[in-house]
């Protein structure tokens, strides 16, 4: 097999999301494997990863960032290419909406082959309006750079396929898959008096722990304690109301954490209420542990969580049929039991991390040959 210089490309990496862990895993198995790997970001939080001591290199260029600012980013362009005729890889992996449309844009001017991994579509329903119809223009204006679509569920490639935004060949579902824990099977879960309900996500749209906390503030004649993994704008709002319900002795804030798997052993149910989602790896983190699940039935979600079986799936501000699901399985040790174990089963049957990764560079090597086979 011949060996690759790939470039993973992604927005962020001042941050821990779904995206940044992916392009994270990827990029180590990858040098692993003997291939040439380059991480180029917008800012860059060294601490929060592995790539410096896999001797992986990171090159950041600050100008690159979320919003549209058009000086910035004609500047990240510039930067991007510049990077891009040094490196010369045979590959451009794009992750996240702006590093994709500005790589894609590079890697075609450069001919370089591109693949963009649609983590969620930025025009999925639940978005604001505004940004969907924005979003939905700037990927379809992209799209004849692009060699390859991979979407991480297949409510996004179907969704790519009823808007129109590639053509069928283009695009392939790669559901998201983690490395499986040695330790695991020496924890034995014990449901606790007051059982430990956990959510894991930033404090930011489109993440909905304002919902889990209304809900829960009705639920006080229960045992319950809740933990918060994550950080963002939306925190002190929300440790505001914590106090004002006098729910401080049950709710505790963790901030960001560096080992959430320690944490998600240590808990008995859990939560994400998202607004518009692609396919969670917090969820996928949570059913490897082998944790039942409560999640909004959006995007991806429901190709990891089957209603009734490994979880409960609410729509979005469902509050009462939230409350009635979460009452049910703090109540019922049995049933969360029963989910834990289904979790973990569906886990290691559809979402661990080689498939992903083996289907993965198939696609990055398709890419290549397919500029081939157009003469170059």
């Amino acid at each position: 097999m011949a060996v690759l210089k790939i470039v993973q490309l992604i927005t962020r990496m001042d941050k821990i999301g779904g995206a940044q862990k992916h392009v994270e895993s990827l990029a180590i198995q990858l040098k692993q494997d003997g291939h040439e790997v380059t991480v180029v970001t917008g800012s860059y939080q060294p601490s929060l990863w592995r790539l410096q001591e896999e001797k992986i290199s990171v090159i950041p260029i600050p100008a690159m960032q979320r919003a549209i600012h058009l000086t910035k980013d004609f500047q990240a362009f510039l930067q991007v290419r510049t990077v891009f005729k040094s490196i010369q890889p045979d590959v451009v992996a794009t992750h996240s909406s702006k590093a994709g449309v500005i790589g894609r844009i590079v890697g075609s001017l450069l001919r370089i082959p591109t693949v963009f991994t649609a983590h969620s579509w930025s025009f999925t329903e639940g978005v604001p309006q505004k940004k969907q119809v924005l979003y939905y223009r700037m990927e379809k204006s992209v799209q004849r750079f692009t060699t390859k679509i991979i979407t991480v569920s297949d409510y996004d490639r179907e969704l790519a396929l009823m808007k129109k935004v590639a053509p069928a060949h283009k695009l392939l579902t790669i559901h998201n898959g983690i490395a499986p824990i040695d330790s695991h099977s020496s924890t034995e879960k014990t449901y606790m008096e007051q059982p430990v309900i956990v959510m894991v996500a930033r404090f930011e749209v489109p993440k909905r722990q304002d919902l889990l906390l209304e809900v829960l503030a009705e639920l006080t004649d229960v045992p319950w304690q809740l933990q918060l993994i994550g950080d963002g704008s939306l925190r002190p709002a929300l440790e505001e109301f914590v106090a004002q319900h006098n729910l401080t002795d049950r709710i505790t804030f963790l901030g960001d954490q560096f080992d959430v798997h320690s944490y998600l052993e240590k808990s008995d149910v859990f939560v994400l209420l998202s607004d518009w989602e692609g396919l969670p790896i917090s969820i996928i983190e949570a059913m490897r542990i082998g944790l039942p699940i409560v999640a909004t039935n959006v995007g991806g979600v429901k190709e990891l969580v089957v209603d009734h079986d490994n979880g409960f799936l609410v729509e979005r501000e469902d509050k009462e049929l939230l409350k009635q699901r979460l009452h049910h399985l703090l109540m019922d040790a049995t049933l969360s039991k029963k989910m834990g174990n289904a979790s973990e089963r569906r886990y290691l049957q559809h979402f661990t991390f080689t498939p992903m990764y083996q289907k993965t560079l198939m696609v990055y090597q398709q890419a290549v040959s397919e500029l081939v086979k157009k003469g170059d």
